[in-house]
């Protein structure tokens, strides 16, 4: 039979929580870069369909 969750070990759910929040600001780094592709890849199609030609960006340092 399983103790209750009162006495697992404490450094075991610091891990466990830990690896939780790592999980998680993983994939809000993973989705505020998806909406920024998106968001460039959006703005590129807009200048394609309004007939420029010149809509590629140049990335200056």
């Amino acid at each position: 039979m399983a103790p209750p969750d009162d006495e697992q070990d404490p450094d075991w759910r610091m891990t466990v929580n830990l690896l939780a929040i790592v999980a998680v600001l993983a994939l809000l780094g993973l989705g505020f870069w998806l909406l920024r592709e998106l968001h460039q890849a959006g703005k590129a199609q807009d200048c394609l369909s309004s007939g420029q030609r010149s809509c590629r960006q140049i990335r200056t340092p």
